[in-house]
């Protein structure tokens, strides 16, 4: 018998995965020229596009930049923060660069039951306010972080032309001249201290799940390296599916690893975006020669056939570690756990 999540918020789709930026053009530039990704539609948002925009509860003003990608059903948002008091400034000067938040629908697109039920919980609203025609978007970003590991904002508009938009590059038949490019973000990796609790929070705040936990190391994996240096570690790792996006939570157990460095660094958040490809080797290869060598990687599947693997590439001028992933044929790992459990 299939279990329902007590969630009173169920999450039905993930929509845009967001990078808060200092300089939105160079940013965009380097996604087009080092991945291919674009083109991207740009704007500007806050007042007087968000008359009664709140930041804590309270009426603030500000501006910022944004520019959105298209990549399958999910959108690629980068957002440079202008003037003013917001969650984007303060993110910037607490984390630097990089991921912030992910954008999520309901399926009655109530904001307002949204919020309620949410503030029900103790997860304020930290910043929101109403846009679009006649003001009939509403957006509301959420205080989530403690539990679910990063910044969640929903909204009632679900897609469309964006008013006064311009276009990055501005000829819509230009190519890119990346010799990678990616057309799907397939996974949002989020580093985590306890695996089970985080999907426990998921399954019971958003409804988001059911997850299968896994345990990850030398008995799967082969080829490992660590800063390009053979290396042996263990994750437990959990993993749910909204539609075509997978997220994945990731519990370092023992050894060296990038996620040990993630938490020591940065804390719980998102570590990396996933992309596939069909040749895991010549994708880092050539990202290694353009001087983004691989953090962390490894192989996996069977090895008497063409294995699959992974490698994870920071990439510093896309403020975000990519990581490209060729799947195996077969990927025989019974899960450990389930949450909801069985």
């Amino acid at each position: 018998m299939t279990k329902m999540s007590p969630a009173k918020v169920k999450v039905t789709q993930i929509q845009q995965v967001n990078i808060i930026c200092k300089d939105l053009q160079k940013t965009m530039e380097a996604y087009w020229n080092i991945l291919g990704i674009g083109p991207w539609t740009v704007m500007e948002f806050g007042q007087p596009k968000c008359p009664d925009m709140t930041y804590y509860g309270k009426p603030t003003w500000g501006r910022c930049r944004q520019a959105v990608a298209q990549l399958g059903p999910i959108e690629l948002e980068l957002l440079e923060p202008l003037e003013g008091v917001s969650i984007y400034h303060d993110c910037l000067a607490e984390h630097g660069e990089g991921f912030h938040h992910m954008k999520f629908l309901v399926e009655d697109l109530d904001i307002d039951r949204t919020e309620r039920e949410m503030l029900r919980l103790g997860l304020l609203n930290i910043q929101g306010g109403h846009f679009g025609p006649e003001l009939k978007y509403k957006f509301a970003y959420f205080d989530t972080i403690t539990p679910l590991k990063t910044t969640w904002v929903t909204s009632n508009r679900t897609g469309g032309a964006h008013m006064g938009a311009t276009l990055f590059p501005e000829n819509p038949k230009a190519v890119s001249p990346a010799k990678v490019k990616v057309t799907a973000i397939k996974q949002v990796g989020i580093a985590v201290k306890d695996v089970v609790r985080t999907a426990e929070n998921y399954w019971n705040i958003l409804g988001i799940g059911p997850w299968e936990i896994r345990d990850w190391g030398p008995h799967f994996l082969f080829d490992r390296t660590y800063h390009g240096k053979p290396a042996w570690g263990r994750e437990r790792s959990a993993h749910a599916y909204l539609g075509d996006l997978e997220l994945e939570l990731v519990q370092p157990v023992e050894g060296a690893s990038i996620y040990f460095d993630w938490l020591a660094k940065h804390g719980e958040g998102v570590n990396h975006l996933k992309f596939l490809c069909d040749d895991v080797d010549e994708v880092s290869r050539i990202l290694n020669e353009q001087g983004f060598p691989s953090i962390q990687g490894a192989h996996f599947g069977d090895p008497r056939e063409k294995a699959g693997g992974f490698n994870y590439i920071d990439i510093p001028p896309l403020h975000c570690i990519w990581e490209p992933v060729h799947k195996p044929k077969g990927l025989p790992v019974e899960p450990v756990a389930r949450v909801p459990a069985d």
